[in-house]
């Protein structure tokens, strides 16, 4: 958004919400302005200011009644036709009510003055819960500063208007602009409820009012924010109405006139007005971005502890007026807002009943303590013992606050974990610790008997982590009676880790001649772990003894295994070595897994040549020999090396084992400084463990790709027309907005990863992750968490960059001009491919050059978010093929091992039945793919596919080179389940 609105942070699609809502604010305050002035010096003037003590108790208790009913209706009662209800019901109160005054009974002015103000808690409320319902943490955030801008303009109004309308018509007459204002933010809840997207949860019907009014009260007693939140709404509204008292008492003795009275307290609250305004347009997003919504919310207890300071030091109506002054400014200007943000970390169907609760009980609450307070102080306490009193109060609720601050974080953590659905996170309880729960376990016991073997398997492999008695029979249970062997395997492995009870080791026995060779692994392993005379054991089966010459590589590194668990044995080292000295990669991953497992890999230059060995697989094992044991020092070079390996698996092995060696390698940071992604991305997890020692170096460099990151944000965003559109994913122009936004990505995941490093993790786990929700409100919190984790300064350049609004349109020649100097090899190719406004493929070349292959990839919902290396990758690999009218692409039955992109033409998929007819399953067009399922499978082809009648042209792409894809780029794999799943719905549908 431009213009003004642009200009106070409203951003495009916001601004007519955000006009209703400041209107909203601004009428509510207009009429509270008129009506608090009107009734305090109706009270002050004519019942003496002795009598406030009394109608503060009056009011908590009238207070408390109301809110309650207000939080138990909340759930009972439509939402807008509640809120809109009791304003309009108030509105028409206070106009009964100054008929009544006209009467002259005495009770009529203390009864204004509680509807005022009781009204005046309950409104605050409603219009806070209606812009907390139509923005999101982070707009919450940005806008409720304009929300107290507006709510403080019409304030000045109301205010400076009430002594000049009390001397025309009667001060009485107040009350009657309160409840036009009242009526106008009745109108305008419906009118916000009609027009914007305001979240209204569901009615629950089934629910008790008791049920309703306890929603509020658990939320807050099972949230320790909301906790420490309620506590300090006791303390506050202690606080307040102890200023308050004094301020209005030093008024009264001032200002003997009425009018002269309304004025005084009317220009005050303007001034107060117009201050608080000017701090909430001009300082209040300025504190929040420096401190935060919790930090900014320590102003006021400050102010409070300062002001009674004061008030010890000097009594006089000057010094009562500044700290009135200086509360009400830091309140209204800051601090409601600051408040009112923290509720944005409960679930939306919870909010309003906290608020709620917390104005209706704790802040009554305090409002009742705060007059039985003043009334005791008055008659046992002298002036300067209640200002004491008051500072300590204060001291209180800053620590209170401080509480707070410090609980906002963790509260933003765990919403963002219930948002996932998650159980175990970072930060989290493990699985073992709901193991050790004796009806976890018990569960655990009945799961073994369950008919999935997935089940089954889970089941067993946690058992292994409880002190369940029950948990060895049930295992050996399993190893005896299961008949599956992933079952097997993984009762075995519990009962290794358990210690295993004593029929264990000759269950392992009876299983070393079990068909499956994993099992035979398991149970030798499982032998090793709970035998206590191996020896006697050897020598009493011939088919533990016969072991150690088994064909079997797997089996025989077991043997060595257990051989050696017990101290050197010369036959472990004999089998060890004619492993290592093989030349077949399953000896060499054998004997490496053996060395992992001992756990001590002294034949390290027998290590070395595997670490470069031209399998990935025995790289892979080689690296896993030495990570985390005193051999990985010795293999520095290796290592580093192997940060460059082309497999991927081997690139995080290697980064893993580094981040667990004694240094943090110098080259380390040379690879952040000169590496690609992907090295970057292994670079940075070797760092993890050595965050202090690269501090600087590191958030230099985060530093670096937050800057690079904004650049291809405005590169992509300004590669859209007028339109906000790019052009299809298959035009160079579609490709280049993709490459950008692919490179902006795994640049804000560097740095993500980078602030774990630095002592945050959960940056690159939970919050990475809520990131790329769907929901609003959840990145929202996201962001919100991010701003509050690890370093400061780079969280609040990461939250700037995604919290950015787009930038207008710009010159999309200009900015291909300009990315033509890129110094990302792609982007530059493909910035110059548009500058040559070659935007589609072209369909008079029979002949797919390198950038045109990688085109027609792209049209395949498969391939479209692949990296440019990957894509490139694919397209060498993929053979252009021209298929005839009625020639098959794909026969029936035929063991093939490829997938076809249709570039031009259509084909049928067809099966014949038994009597020879050919049934026609469906069809596919050109952009469709074929034959993803045999490949991955590696089974037979299910049906035949030919083509039509104008014949096919096709991209034929080899099955092992896909599946090195898929098996290295999650998002590949995600995106083929995804064209999976579609096509199965599609035949369930009979589509």
């Amino acid at each position: 958004m431009t213009g003004v609105g642009g200009a106070i942070g409203v951003r495009a699609g916001e601004g007519r919400t955000m006009a209703f809502v400041a209107l909203l604010f601004a009428a509510l305050e207009a009429g509270r302005g008129f009506g608090e002035v009107g009734v305090d010096t109706l009270v002050v003037s004519r019942l003496g200011a002795q009598s406030l003590p009394h109608l503060f108790v009056a009011l908590g208790m009238t207070s408390l009644g109301v809110s309650l009913a207000y939080g138990a209706a909340l759930g009972r009662v439509p939402r807008i036709r509640l809120l809109s209800g009791i304003l309009f019901g108030a509105a028409l109160t206070l106009l009964i009510e100054r008929l009544l005054m006209a009467t002259g009974h005495p009770a009529t002015v203390p009864l204004a003055w509680l509807t005022v103000y009781t009204i005046q808690a309950i409104a605050v409320t409603i219009v806070w819960t209606m812009a907390g319902s139509a923005f999101d943490t982070r707009q919450a955030k940005r806008l409720f500063p304009l929300c107290t801008g507006a709510a403080i303009a019409g304030s000045f109004v109301g205010t400076l208007l009430a002594g000049p309308v009390a001397s025309a018509i009667g001060t009485e007459s107040l009350v009657v602009l309160e409840a036009l204002g009242l009526g106008i933010v009745g109108a305008l809840v419906v009118a916000i409820a009609r027009t914007t997207a305001v979240r209204v949860p569901l009615r629950r019907r089934d629910r008790t009012i008791m049920g309703e009014l306890r929603v509020g009260f658990d939320t807050v007693v099972r949230s320790p924010l909301m906790r420490l939140v309620a506590i300090s709404y006791v303390l506050l509204a202690i606080l307040m109405f102890s200023v308050t008292y004094p301020f209005l008492l030093s008024a009264s003795e001032t200002f003997s006139n009425e009018a002269d009275l309304a004025t005084a307290l009317g220009l005050l609250a303007a001034a107060v007005t117009a201050t608080s305004f000017v701090a909430s347009i001009g300082l209040a997003n300025r504190v929040y971005s420096r401190v935060g919504v919790a930090g900014a919310a320590l102003l006021l207890p400050l102010v409070y502890l300062a002001g009674f300071s004061l008030w010890l030091v000097a009594f006089t109506f000057a010094t009562a007026a500044i700290v009135r002054f200086s509360q009400q400014v830091s309140q209204r200007g800051l601090s409601n807002a600051a408040f009112s943000a923290l509720y944005n970390v409960l679930p939306s169907e919870r909010k309003a009943q906290v608020l709620a609760f917390n104005d209706g009980v704790p802040g009554q609450v305090g409002t009742i303590l705060s007059g039985l307070l003043l009334l005791a102080a008055g008659s046992l306490l002298a002036r300067d013992q209640v200002f004491w009193l008051g500072a300590i109060t204060a001291v209180a609720c800053t620590l209170v606050v401080l509480g707070i601050r410090r609980e906002y974080r963790a509260s933003l953590m765990r919403t963002l974990r219930a948002g996932l659905g998650e159980q175990v996170l970072e930060g989290g309880p493990g699985l073992a610790v709901f193991a050790q729960d004796p009806a976890v376990a018990g569960a655990l016991v009945d799961a073994m008997g369950a008919p999935q073997p997935g089940v089954r398997r889970m089941a067993a492999e946690l058992l292994g982590r409880t002190s369940s008695d029950r948990a060895g029979p049930a295992l050996i249970r399993a190893v005896d009676q299961d008949d599956d062997p992933t079952v097997k395997v993984a009762a075995f492995e519990a009962l290794g880790r358990l210690g295993g009870p004593p029929t264990a080791g000759p269950a392992a026995i009876d299983h070393l001649t079990d068909p499956e060779e994993s099992v035979r692994v398991a149970a030798i392993h499982t032998l090793g772990s709970v035998a206590d005379d191996f020896e006697r054991m050897v020598r009493d089966s011939p088919a533990v003894f016969d072991l150690a010459r088994d064909p079997s590589p797997a089996i025989r590194a077991a043997v060595a295994c257990v051989l050696s668990a017990r101290g050197p044995d010369p036959r472990s080292t004999e089998i060890l070595d004619a492993l290592l000295g093989s030349t077949e990669q399953e000896e060499l991953v054998a004997g490496l897994d053996a060395i992992r497992h001992l756990g001590d890999p002294r034949p390290i230059d027998r290590i070395r040549p595997c670490m470069v060995d031209p399998a990935p697989r025995v790289r892979l094992a080689a690296i896993a020999a030495v990570a985390g044991s005193v051999a990985s020092d010795a293999v520095l070079p290796e290592l580093i090396a192997a940060l460059h390996d082309d497999d991927g698996e081997v690139r995080l092995a290697a980064a893993s084992a580094l981040s667990v060696c004694d240094a943090a390698p110098p080259s380390l940071i040379a690879a952040l400084a000169h590496g690609d992604d992907q090295l970057c991305e292994a670079a940075i997890l070797g760092l993890l463990g050595h965050g202090p020692a690269v501090r600087n170096e590191l958030i230099d460099w985060t530093r670096g790709r937050v800057d690079r990151a904004a650049v291809l944000r405005w590169a992509r965003l300004g590669l859209r027309d007028a339109d906000g559109a790019v052009g299809p994913p298959e035009t160079i122009v579609g490709f280049l907005a993709a490459v950008l936004a692919d490179r902006e990505n795994r640049a804000i995941g560097l740095a993500l990863q980078a602030l774990a490093v630095l002592g945050a993790p959960e940056a690159a786990g939970v919050i990475r992750r809520t990131l790329k929700s769907s929901d609003a409100e959840t990145r929202a919190q996201a962001l919100e968490a991010l701003e509050t984790t690890g370093d400061r300064s780079l969280s609040k350049a990461l939250v700037a960059l995604l919290d950015d609004e787009a930038p207008g349109v710009q010159d999309r020649h200009d900015v291909v001009r300009r990315l033509v100097d890129d110094g990302d090899r792609w982007i530059s190719r493909l910035a110059v491919a548009a500058g040559d406004e070659r935007t589609d493929m072209p369909d008079s070349s029979r002949t797919l050059g390198d950038l045109e292959t990688m085109l027609s990839l792209r049209r395949v919902p498969l391939f479209v978010g692949l990296a440019p290396e990957d894509l490139q990758r694919i397209a060498m690999t993929a053979t252009e093929h021209v298929y005839p009218p009625g020639e098959p692409l794909i026969r029936e039955g035929d063991l093939g091992d490829e997938l076809v992109v249709i570039v031009e033409g259509s084909v049928r998929v067809v099966h014949l039945d038994a009597d020879g007819t050919e049934r026609i399953i469906r069809t596919y067009e050109a952009g469709d793919h074929i034959g993803e399922l045999a490949l991955l499978r590696q089974a037979p082809r299910a049906a035949t596919v030919v083509a039509e009648a104008e014949g096919v042209r096709g991209l034929v792409i080899g099955g092992e080179g896909l599946r090195s894809i898929l098996r290295e780029r999650p998002e590949a794999a995600m995106a083929m389940l995804a064209t999976l799943a579609e096509r199965i719905g599609m035949q369930q549908d009979g589509r």
